[in-house]
């Protein structure tokens, strides 16, 4: 039922990240990674899942990190009619996405893309703006339209093939470009409060998983110096590590139903 397509360039939140998809998923699913580094611990992480039974697939190396350009190329081998664009800091999701999301396509002939939502507190917004952004579409599928990219999208397959080629660089809001290329023919892409994934985003969090200086180095490579300041300035000021043990121990438990 469901193509999850991933660009690794973070093994500590990807590894999180595979590892609740193959614990959560109930329907037949698969996972495509393009891998944005050289990493042989990662690798053997990989091999080890796929030894197991994962359905893994590793369908593209590159040492350098060709960032969002890879996505062309994992939506392009998936086998299954949804397709998912992830980031690879999304670490836990909720269960049963594939089901919530079909359910909310076969109601909707018209939408093409749906976006889960992000959990939010003092620490993250997880990329998703205020909840006032947003004008509710079907309340019983928790559907809303307003702002989304993909953080964790998800493509009906023959909505995706329509918009033709997207032909991103490294940074780029993938998802925000195929929202707009579907409207053009009169399709949708809305926000889905009945899924949800923790997107760690924000200097607390990254500092709980030790990513602190990765995100700033990488930050400030893509030119994102508002980003770097933000995560530079707060480093002084972040909680104390066991109180974001405890966060992300609870974050854990909420998406665990």
């Amino acid at each position: 039922m469901i193509s999850y397509c991933i660009a690794c360039y973070r093994p500590v939140y990807a590894r999180l990240l595979i590892d609740d998809l193959i614990l959560k998923t109930s329907a037949p699913y698969e996972i495509l990674l393009w891998l944005n580094l050289a990493d042989a611990e990662f690798e053997t992480f990989l091999d080890q899942r796929i030894a197991e039974g994962a359905p893994l697939r590793m369908l593209g190396r590159t040492p350098g990190n060709i960032g969002m350009e890879a996505y062309p190329h994992l939506f392009a081998s998936a086998q299954y009619d949804l397709i998912v664009q992830i980031d690879d800091d999304v670490v836990c999701i909720s269960p049963r996405i594939a089901e919530t999301a079909r359910a909310a396509f076969d109601r909707h002939p018209s939408l093409g893309m749906v976006t889960a939502d992000v959990w939010q507190d003092e620490y993250t917004t997880g990329a998703r703006p205020p909840m006032e952004h947003y004008r509710p579409i079907d309340q019983e599928l928790g559907l809303f339209d307003g702002p989304i990219d993909g953080w964790f999208a998800i493509y009906r397959r023959a909505s995706l093939l329509r918009c033709g080629a997207i032909l991103p660089g490294r940074y780029y809001c993938l998802g925000g470009a195929i929202k707009g290329r579907l409207r053009t023919f009169g399709q949708h892409g809305w926000l889905c409060t009945r899924m949800k994934v923790f997107h760690v985003i924000g200097p607390a969090y990254a500092s709980h998983f030790g990513m602190l200086d990765r995100e700033i180095e990488k930050y400030r490579s893509l030119g994102r110096q508002e980003i770097v300041n933000w995560y530079e300035g707060d480093r002084t000021r972040l909680p104390a590590a066991e109180e974001l043990r405890r966060r992300v121990a609870r974050i854990r438990e909420c998406l665990s139903t």
